[in-house]
């Protein structure tokens, strides 16, 4: 959790939609049964896998995370969440049930959207 502004005097509050977000990844009890389960890790140990990838998810999309842009930049490369194969494995073995490809998926699409943003403003930018 990145965040520079100082602490208040209770916790930091987020929304009702916002906590909704991250709900699911924040289930999640580190078994790494998700990740076993992968082919795709199987056969390339460089690999994130879904563990991972889910840990990433529940902070990239937490509101009161600071630290967006630098997780991003991390996981946008072939390690990350594009290798991810769709196959569906990680939530059929997952005993929390978690929508641990649905949250893939989310890092794909805001790892999209980043760079869609960024060349926008290098375009409008000169």
């Amino acid at each position: 959790f990145v965040n520079q502004t100082p602490p208040p005097e209770r916790e930091r509050l987020q929304s009702p939609k916002q906590r909704a977000r991250i709900d699911d990844s924040t289930k999640c009890i580190l078994c790494a049964s998700c990740t076993s389960s992968c082919p795709t890790f199987w056969f390339d140990k460089a690999y994130l896998g879904p563990a991972a990838l889910l840990k990433a998810h529940r902070f990239v999309f937490d509101s009161r995370d600071e630290a967006q842009a630098e997780r991003l930049a991390i996981l946008n490369d072939r390690t990350g969440p594009y290798k991810c194969h769709t196959i569906f494995n990680c939530m059929e073995a997952c005993p929390k049930e978690i929508n641990v490809t649905g949250a893939i998926a989310d890092l794909k699409k805001r790892i999209l959207w980043s760079k869609i943003r960024r060349k926008g403003k290098k375009t409008e930018g000169g």
